[in-house]
């Protein structure tokens, strides 16, 4: 499975959309400072995920997010369950 995610910095007020076959340790990268694009923000929250099963699904979902806003991005977030 692979999993397209939302998660939030409340210290940067800022959202990261990304894809991950393993959400768990993709979270403690970000969280761990090892991805550059995020390093800055810790802590990171997982806000929204949708599973696929193949990645070319989940690069298509992520890619369409990416050029999306954030009132869309926060949107999505209120209207979907809890994730994590």
């Amino acid at each position: 499975m692979h999993t397209v995610y939302i998660i939030y910095s409340p210290t940067l007020d800022q959202y990261f959309i990304g894809q991950t076959k393993d959400l768990r340790i993709t979270l403690w990268q970000h969280n761990a400072k090892t991805n550059p694009a995020t390093a800055e923000g810790k802590p990171w929250e997982v806000k929204f995920t949708q599973q696929f099963a193949t990645r070319n699904e989940a690069l298509s979902l992520e890619m369409k997010l990416k050029k999306k806003d954030r009132a869309h991005w926060e949107e999505l977030i209120n209207s979907a369950q809890p994730t994590v």
